[in-house]
């Protein structure tokens, strides 16, 4: 899997995940993200592809539930 930096929408399009249930996730600092200032100083949320898949695969492995 190629590593890419996602949108909370385009990543729960990536990775067929509710996407209202990303965002409060994301809220609730409960799953892996980074936070990129650009210029103007706006703030975007960004998931890791890979990082948020080996969360996801971690979860799978312990069969915890979201």
């Amino acid at each position: 899997m190629e590593t890419k930096l996602l949108s909370i929408k385009n990543a729960a399009k990536e990775f067929n995940f509710p996407q209202a249930k990303l965002y409060r996730l994301v809220s609730e600092k409960k799953v892996p993200y980074i936070e990129l200032e650009n210029l103007s100083g706006t703030k975007s949320i960004k998931i890791n592809s890979k990082s948020f898949a080996d969360w996801l695969d971690g979860l799978a492995k312990q069969n915890k539930s979201i």
